[in-house]
């Protein structure tokens, strides 16, 4: 696998779900930094739901989000049209190139790090563009600890197979357990860890944004296996159809782990966030 990011072909389906976000539901530990004024960027910013709600409560402040994928782009240009927010701006690219030099009060990256082999690299360059002073914001998975009540065969087949080729990929399994480490190397002082974990159920509001998301996984990314050669095609459209069943049964649940972790550049004024 390349050291960058691949992007996928995004399903309507797909950016349903990730609209569905909030800072409240998804993100709320950094829904607590947020404060008028502050300087966001928001790298891996996908289809721009959680950037517009971090530009609205940035105001005035800019808040630029980044992002490789150009249908994402597409679909958060349209959800805020140049103009309509005039602190917010969305550009294509890779943090690693971007070259910011202390231009931010907070730079965060949510569930982004986890595509990524060169971890190291996109954090020095998250470092880079943080001010002194400055928040760097890191949500991430520990995919190894995801459980679901009573999965399929087939689903239990794709879900081994999906940690197999990330690793293969040189993409961890459990970032956020080395995170903390990272971001020390990376230079950020007074570090803290968030652990943020998620359980539901079939009659929880929220389980089919949750458990959704996951059926997409083995969608878009199986094909990426399929491709690869993890997976039959047969095997990907089984496991899509027996989750897709599981989703349906009265005791379905499920528990995410993930975590947040963040730390302080050093130097200049402290900032808001």
């Amino acid at each position: 696998m390349p050291s960058r990011v691949h992007p996928i072909d995004v399903p309507r389906e797909a950016l349903g779900i990730m609209t569905a976000r909030t800072l409240a539901n998804s993100h709320p530990t950094l829904l607590g930094l947020l404060r008028p004024g502050l300087d966001v960027l928001d790298v891996g910013c996908g289809p721009g739901t959680l950037t517009i709600e971090t530009a609205r409560r940035a105001l005035p402040g800019r808040v630029v989000g980044l992002d490789l994928n150009p249908e994402m782009l597409a679909a958060a240009r349209e959800a805020s049209p140049p103009g309509a927010l005039p602190n917010l701006t969305f550009l294509s690219g890779d943090i690693r190139d971007s070259g910011w030099h202390e231009e931010f009060d907070l730079v965060n990256a949510a569930r982004v790090l986890q595509w990524i082999p060169d971890v190291a690299g996109a954090l020095t360059a998250m470092v880079a563009a943080a001010r002194g002073g400055g928040l760097v914001v890191v949500l991430d998975y520990d995919h190894t600890l995801a459980r679901w009540s009573d999965p399929p065969a087939a689903w239990t087949r794709f879900y081994d197979a999906f940690l197999a080729w990330r690793e293969a990929g040189r993409l961890d399994n459990a970032i956020v357990r080395r995170l903390p480490a990272l971001l020390e190397h990376a230079g950020l002082t007074e570090l803290r860890t968030i652990p943020q974990v998620t359980a539901v159920r079939q009659e929880d509001p929220d389980f089919y944004r949750i458990s959704g998301t996951w059926r997409l996984v083995a969608d878009s990314r199986g094909r990426q296996m399929v491709e690869a050669g993890w997976l039959t095609d047969a095997e990907r459209n089984a496991a899509v159809a027996a989750y897709t069943a599981w989703m349906q049964a009265p005791r379905a649940a499920l528990t995410i782990h993930e975590a947040c972790v963040l730390g302080r550049r050093p130097g200049g004024r402290r900032s808001r966030g």
